[in-house]
């Protein structure tokens, strides 16, 4: 499986350990008319005669569901630069896979099977049956990487597609209009707030995943649907609440990076180049979020 389609994604999606997976791995997305006064999940961020605009993102989508709102696609167009949580067009596939590969397999030789409890084990065989996998082959790998990879599978029999991600989507736009495309982390880093997480935890993670995973196709609907309104409030429940459960694994993956982004995205206004800044949809919302963040600043946030 490509790399990206592992770790990419904001995704789903609206249960307890599902949540932020699908941060990383997508927000499933449907075809609807917004109406006049509905609003995007998309902000301009000014400082004096300096402005951002920041969108939050869903990173797997259908064909569709194309074109976007006409608001996001001028936002591209009045941005001088595009840049993303990673830069998807400077990615070496290879390399990133083998990142991927050092980070996900257990190098003491141990399994999957003795790394967690035996009714883990077992629900892991049946979904990974489910979805048309021999359990046998995620034997080396670790319990996060098996919780990632069995989510994205499940995401992608559910028919979505990461080509069509906005953020890939308005890369590819940007590259062919000629833009500068940046990111504010690495694959890297990415990787390693999974493989960073403790043996405990990443059981936790995974058994909850396998637990949820019926769920994702009925539960995607309330975060599309809030999220084509612009719905800040309704997907702060939906991606936040069940991961606050969990603080250990919402500091590392959402509470630590929005801090680590800040400097970036503040230099970003000083330079006064405009840029259109797109990070996962979870990164943007509550008080945690980047958007909350900037407002303590001392920035003037408008939703647009």
């Amino acid at each position: 499986m490509p790399t990206n389609q592992i770790l990419f994604r904001g995704q789903r999606p609206a249960v307890r350990w599902l949540r932020p997976l699908v941060i990383l791995l997508t927000l499933l997305a449907v075809p609807a008319v917004p109406r006049a006064q509905e609003k995007s999940l998309l902000w301009k961020i000014r400082s004096g005669p300096n402005t951002i605009t920041i969108l939050g993102s869903i990173h797997f989508l259908k064909k569709e569901n194309y074109p976007l709102k006409k608001n996001i696609e001028t936002a591209l167009d009045s941005a001088k630069k595009l840049v993303l949580e990673i830069n998807l067009l400077a990615m070496d596939a290879q390399k990133n896979q083998q990142v991927v590969m050092e980070k996900a397999v257990n190098r003491d030789g141990s399994t999957l099977q003795q790394n967690v409890s035996s009714e883990t084990f077992a629900l892991t065989e049946e979904k990974a049956r489910d979805l048309g996998i021999d359990v046998s082959s995620l034997s080396p790998f670790k319990p996060w990487f098996v919780a990632l990879t069995l989510s994205s599978l499940k995401l992608q029999k559910l028919g979505l597609d990461p080509t069509y991600g906005v953020d890939r989507y308005l890369a590819e736009r940007a590259k062919k209009s000629g833009k500068p495309i940046s990111g504010l982390e690495t694959f890297e880093l990415q990787i390693g707030v999974f493989d960073g997480l403790s043996p405990r935890e990443q059981e936790s993670m995974l058994r909850e995943t396998l637990q949820d995973m019926d769920a994702l196709d009925k539960s995607a609907d309330r975060i599309v649907q809030a999220w084509l309104r612009g719905d800040a409030a309704s997907l702060e429940e939906a991606l936040l609440s069940g991961m606050r459960a969990y603080p250990a694994l919402f500091q590392k993956l959402i509470v630590d990076r929005n801090r680590r982004w800040l400097p970036e995205i503040e230099r970003l206004i000083k330079q006064g180049e405009n840029p259109l800044i797109v990070v996962g949809a979870a990164h943007l919302v509550g008080k945690d979020g980047v958007i909350e963040l900037l407002k303590q600043q001392g920035y003037t946030v408008e939703q647009l």
